[in-house]
């Protein structure tokens, strides 16, 4: 059961998975230390031969993480390269003692703003992360413009354009919202 949980995960199991699905975390370590298992951080292991996926250990650590700005944008393809540091969004109550120390790069927003776009995507490595949409990350990078590479920037806006995905009707509801419609408007009436 233990390697059919860790074939269906490509490779990472968290020892809450395997404890909820019936077996006993004596019984669990045991199997590990037998097979090799790695412990990539606190109740995580990853097989010996899968390549880690920072994004999907990062967030299986600390689910209150959301992928965003030039990270997001990577996700969904508005980016050209993977980016260094890691951007992820919490809320702006949330201690990032920890998110520091991993030298991520942290955005603390509203409460109102926080859960505003959320949406499921695939890692570079394959495991389901959380991120926000491409609106939601076209309202971001829009809002941090003067903190962002102009060629990035640039990049991400055309790519969206381009999208066969895009709302447009979204992407100005989440403006209403962020009290950005006039920047919106102006961003994309410059560049299209």
């Amino acid at each position: 059961m233990i390697e059919k949980m860790l074939s269906e995960n490509i490779g990472v199991l968290k020892t809450s998975e395997v404890v909820a699905a019936g077996i006993s975390k004596e019984y669990f370590y045991q199997y590990a230390k037998r097979v090799g298992l790695v412990k990539a951080a606190h109740g995580i292991f990853i097989s010996p031969d899968t390549w880690p996926d920072e994004m999907y250990l990062l967030q299986a650590q600390l689910p209150q993480v959301v992928y965003s700005h030039e990270t997001a944008l990577y996700l969904h393809g508005l980016e050209e390269k993977e980016p260094l540091p890691l951007t992820v969004t919490v809320d702006a109550n949330y201690n990032s003692q920890t998110l520091a120390k991993k030298g991520v790069h942290v955005i603390y927003v509203k409460k109102e703003w926080y859960e505003l776009g959320l949406c499921d995507m695939t890692s570079p490595g394959g495991h389901r992360v959380v991120a926000y949409d491409m609106e939601r990350t076209i309202c971001d990078i829009i809002r941090k413009r003067s903190e962002m590479d102009a060629a990035v920037f640039n990049y991400a806006l055309i790519e969206y354009m381009r999208h066969k995905e895009k709302n447009l009707p979204r992407l100005m509801a989440y403006a209403e919202k962020m009290r950005l419609e006039k920047r919106i408007r102006e961003t994309m009436g410059v560049l299209f």
